[in-house]
């Protein structure tokens, strides 16, 4: 479990990897969430000013995640029927994938597919659990391994590094990474949402997503909210492999009943929540 990385780590990294600044549209975003009385025409102006952007929102609003009983063909919309913080939880991932893979690789489109549905399924069972909320589900969802997308780009073998880890513990692919590359996904998710400005929480979530030990402090005040996104997503992934046919991890058998234990989930209640969620993903595809 880690509080934080030693300074002389973070520059070191900082001085061999590209970790990108927090782009503008999201500060111009978030002032606008903060303002007493926001102006949706320009919010609607900064999105529809970027084409990919904007076309990327409506997708994803349009998906049946979002059970909306009509088509949302503009931006106006969009703002109109699911509200600021909503579009602006979306547009922080869509800017993410933008910033992180601005090309497109088609080598990364799977990735990119998959943080998507498991942001979008953590969003789902947040409903289900006390203290968190769907965005903030969400939004941890799509920056929990946005580190595997910066040493994508800076590695041209570890896209390779993550098929081969697929079938290792968590454990012993972290340990893989710093072998050959001297660091981690986590680690380097870690720095890039710190300078994004995510929250505290976010921030050691992503460092600590693959270390279950931290469970054993979820009772303290400092942990728990932390746990609570690392078990929420880690779900949110097993469902999504089982809907994909996907092999089971194997350390699974280990880890539910631990994730479930801490969001107070009852086998039957979560049991439920898979078959509900399984219904919206095979809609999706």
């Amino acid at each position: 479990m880690l509080r934080e990385l030693p300074n002389v780590e973070s520059e070191q990294l900082l001085r061999n990897l590209v970790i990108p600044p927090r782009p503008a549209i999201l500060d111009a975003l978030q002032a606008a969430q903060q303002s007493s009385d926001p102006d949706f025409v320009e919010i609607g102006r900064l999105i529809n000013h970027d084409l990919t952007l904007s076309l990327a929102m409506l997708k994803a609003v349009n998906s049946p995640f979002y059970q909306l009983s009509q088509k949302i063909t503009s931006v106006d919309q969009a703002l109109q029927l699911l509200g600021l913080r909503n579009i602006c939880t979306i547009l922080e991932g869509l800017v993410l994938k933008q910033t992180l893979d601005p090309k497109q690789s088609e080598r990364m489109a799977l990735f990119w597919d998959q943080a998507t549905q498991t942001a979008m399924i953590a969003s789902q069972l947040a409903s289900r659990v006390h203290g968190i909320q769907a965005e903030e589900a969400y939004t941890f969802g799509l920056f929990r391994g946005c580190g595997k997308a910066v040493m994508a780009a800076r590695y041209s073998n570890y896209v390779r590094t993550l098929q081969r880890g697929e079938r290792m513990s968590r454990a012993v692919f972290i340990a893989h990474e710093d072998k050959i590359y001297q660091t981690n996904h986590n680690v380097v998710g870690y720095l890039l949402s710190r300078a994004w400005y995510l929250p505290e929480d976010m921030q050691l979530a992503i460092l600590n997503h693959h270390d279950f030990e931290v469970f054993a402090h979820r009772h303290s005040p400092q942990w728990h909210h932390i746990c609570t996104l690392i078990a929420l997503t880690g779900l949110a992934e097993h469902i999504l492999k089982m809907n994909i046919e996907q092999f089971e991890h194997v350390e699974w058998r280990t880890i539910e009943p631990v994730l479930l234990d801490h969001l107070a989930l009852k086998l039957e209640e979560y049991e439920d929540i898979v078959d509900e969620v399984s219904i919206l993903l095979h809609t999706h595809v």
